[in-house]
């Protein structure tokens, strides 16, 4: 008859000890950077635009826009290509009149708000993976309306500056 050895507790300790120390340094499912393009655009009715600086928007995404919103044109105002750190959170300027406050959540989510003129419109938490995008209506008055296009890209596919977490500036919340 064989003998089974049991496990002795310092061995189980030992065991404890190996398994704590290979798998405290794994990172937490889903918590990863963001590398996102948002754009800020402008809907309109007219015809021809007297701004020479805003960028027609791509036909298909205008298409998908036509068949949501009432207006007829869309236009990029401006595009920022912006990496959001595991957790964290970043305000980005899209306009003098515009910025959006973004955090990276547990989901993969995101917290997004929407500041106009220094004042807090919209806060709305939405699931975001590669490939994927949202859109947040801004306001409409004289026939015009705008809106933040938000996407989620590949770093290969990413047009902006990586910054170390340690660089970024703590967020003004617009509470």
């Amino acid at each position: 008859m064989k003998l089974v050895k049991s496990l002795a507790p310092s061995r189980i300790i030992r065991l404890g000890i190996v398994l704590f120390v290979c798998l405290a340094p794994l990172p937490k499912a889903g918590a990863e950077d963001l590398y996102l393009i948002s754009k800020l655009i402008w809907g309109t009715n007219d015809e021809k635009v007297s701004d020479p600086s805003l960028k027609a928007m791509e036909p298909a995404m205008e298409k998908k826009f036509q068949n949501v919103f009432k207006w007829k044109h869309y236009y990029q105002v401006t595009r920022k290509d912006v990496m959001i750190p595991s957790r964290s959170t970043r305000q980005i300027p899209m306009s003098k009149r515009c910025t959006i406050e973004i955090t990276e959540l547990e989901g993969p989510k995101v917290e997004v708000k929407l500041i106009g003129e220094g004042k807090p419109l919209h806060k709305i938490i939405k699931p975001l993976s590669k490939g994927e995008y949202f859109t947040i209506a801004g306001g409409d008055k004289d026939e015009t309306a705008w809106f933040i296009l938000i996407s989620q890209v590949d770093l290969k596919d990413f047009k902006g500056e990586v910054i170390p977490k340690s660089q970024l500036p703590i967020a003004k919340t617009g509470k």
